[in-house]
């Protein structure tokens, strides 16, 4: 009897294929998405190469578990959620990633250094990101509808990393000391002047990195409160 049940247990396996378990999938990104947050904090407190590594190798890892994740969903027979939804979400999850990458490398490279104003802006992405992960846990549980908390939280990113980025500029373009030296014709004030000029352009570069990042996350907070409107 035992052999019986297991040939038909195997003949209906290859009919209908078991479900991928899709919501663990997701949150196997967000847990890279995590520690690629944690790691961003790190490297605007510390500047460290280690930590700066450590993102670029993280954004590597997500990238290679989103393409298998969406190969899976490409293959799968049956799914909990709509498609293309569960697309928008494995995509989604890690954007922040590839941000988190090019910031660190592009202080490195062109010799910028964190300050109070990068600091906020990864720890908002930090708190984002956490939400997001939060919600995605309770996907398929007894609080999905509680994830919609979680989702606006993460939309709500756009706004607070926004407010940041304009104060940031504000700080940035208040050169008033240096136009006094110019004109009063110090000592080395071009040279100074053309310094902070430089320093305007490559700040700014990465301010705007962070801001698009929180961009992005609001579109995934999105994606993940459209599904627990659909599901809950």
């Amino acid at each position: 009897m035992g052999g019986s049940n297991s040939l038909i247990s195997g003949l209906a396996n290859s009919v209908f294929p078991r479900m991928p378990n899709f919501y663990g999938m997701i949150l196997e990104q967000c847990e890279l998405v995590s520690q690629s947050s944690d790691a961003l904090v790190d490297f605007m407190h510390t500047g460290s190469q280690s930590t700066a590594d450590k993102v670029v190798r993280l954004e590597a890892e997500e990238d290679a578990l989103q393409a298998r994740h969406l190969e899976v969903l490409a293959n799968a027979f049956a799914t909990p959620l709509d498609r293309e939804d569960l697309q928008r979400a494995i995509t989604s999850v890690g954007v922040t990633m590839t941000y988190a990458s090019t910031v660190v490398r592009e202080m490195q490279t062109l010799n910028v250094k964190p300050n109070p104003f990068t600091n906020e802006m990864a720890v908002l992405l930090r708190e984002a990101n956490v939400s997001l992960y939060r919600g995605y846990k309770k996907l398929g549980t007894k609080d999905t509808a509680l994830a919609e908390s979680d989702a606006h939280v993460a939309v709500q990113a756009k706004h607070s990393l926004d407010k940041c980025f304009r104060r940031a500029l504000a700080d940035l373009f208040n050169a008033d000391n240096v136009m006094k030296n110019l004109e009063a014709n110090a000592p080395g004030s071009k040279m100074e002047a053309m310094g902070y000029v430089l320093e305007i352009f490559k700040r700014r570069e990465i301010y705007r990195h962070l801001s698009d990042a929180g961009h992005e996350l609001s579109r995934a907070g999105n994606f993940l409160h459209d599904i627990v409107v659909k599901i809950s």
